[in-house]
């Protein structure tokens, strides 16, 4: 009888938990994340052409080894100019819920500045925090949407060429918007505003190194992720 009763118990305890789980799901409507984040696309797009600039000026872009040093410094710079253009500001702060890093707008809106391929798919280390952030079934904020910030880069990888905002769940992207093209601005160059710096003659740009291949190495084995295991390749 004790263990019907717990068994019981335990069932009606995880429907009732599943049921509101369904209710508290934080998927959120295309159009509903244009009306709140339109007025934001142009401190967006300052951040990031601010953070690429960064990345173009560093000393480290010519002897780059890595495309993971590449998205290691890009984040560290997105973050740090995030925290500067809405210092002060009423409705949008850089955040961290939990183990992420982000900008939160209207307490609702929560969005994670990443690199992405041309599929829009940021990438991560599989841990069980980065599967979470992409399963929408799962409410780890109490409610608040999470969004991706996702910044592609051109074929030849010397300039931005899309910044788009996205709603993923799990490998899918559920809607995309063209945050650059939204502002009314030319969409085919993000950032000619950028020019790699010179060094001794010669773009930076010219200088790269042919990063390794992402996930190989010479011995066969495989590269993990950077630091933390959660930050874009």
């Amino acid at each position: 009888m004790e263990y019907f009763v717990v068994d019981f118990v335990v069932s009606r305890y995880h429907s009732a938990h599943v049921i509101c789980l369904s209710v508290a799901m934080p998927f959120i409507a295309e159009e509903e994340v244009r009306k709140v984040v339109l007025p934001y696309f142009a401190d967006f797009q300052h951040i990031y052409a601010s953070a690429w600039k960064d990345w173009l000026a560093s000393p480290v872009a010519s002897r780059m080894q890595h495309k993971r040093v590449r998205a290691n410094l890009m984040w560290n710079q997105l973050i740090s100019h995030a925290k500067v253009r809405f210092d002060g500001h009423p409705t949008a702060r850089v955040e961290t819920l939990r183990n992420w890093d982000g900008v939160l707008i209207d307490d609702r809106i929560f969005i994670r500045m990443k690199k992405a391929e041309e599929s829009l798919l940021s990438r991560n280390y599989p841990t069980q925090a980065a599967l979470a952030f992409h399963d929408q079934i799962q409410d780890l904020f109490g409610g608040i949407a999470r969004l991706e910030l996702l910044y592609v880069l051109s074929k030849d990888e010397t300039e931005i060429e899309q910044i788009v905002l996205v709603q993923r769940h799990k490998k899918q992207i559920l809607w995309k918007i063209d945050v650059h093209g939204e502002s009314g601005t030319d969409t085919q160059t993000v950032m000619p505003f950028a020019p790699s710096p010179m060094m001794d003659g010669m773009a930076v740009a010219d200088r790269v190194i042919k990063p390794k291949t992402d996930g190989s190495r010479k011995d066969g084995t495989q590269d993990k992720a950077a630091a933390g295991g959660d930050i874009p390749t």
